[in-house]
């Protein structure tokens, strides 16, 4: 169960490189926090670069996107012995979810 926060960036799914119909395309365009789209879309473009992944892993709640988030989140899930503590928006997720535990 992740937590949410409003959007902060549009991102374009797959980069449009200047490609006006790409850029314009809302079937590509998803909602992401500042973080992800700074963090972990950035890891996934270069990725997507490489040929490592398709575009379909490029959308934020891909499975490859997940564990990145999950790798890269800086803060402690309490599954790996970290002591990761600060959270990346100000204490709270994104629309696209960090699948954080709620306290119960």
């Amino acid at each position: 169960m992740g937590l949410v926060t409003p959007s902060e960036v549009t991102d374009h799914v797959e980069p449009h490189k200047g490609d006006q119909a790409m850029f314009w395309n809302r079937a590509m365009w998803q909602p992401a926090c500042a973080w992800h789209h700074d963090v972990i879309k950035q890891k996934l473009e270069l990725m997507f670069a490489k040929g490592e992944v398709a575009v379909a892993d490029l959308w934020l709640d891909s499975a490859v996107a997940v564990r990145l988030t999950l790798v890269e989140l800086p803060i402690d899930l309490g599954v790996g012995g970290g002591s990761k503590v600060q959270r990346p928006h100000s204490g709270t997720g994104c629309l696209v979810g960090h699948f954080l535990p709620q306290n119960s």
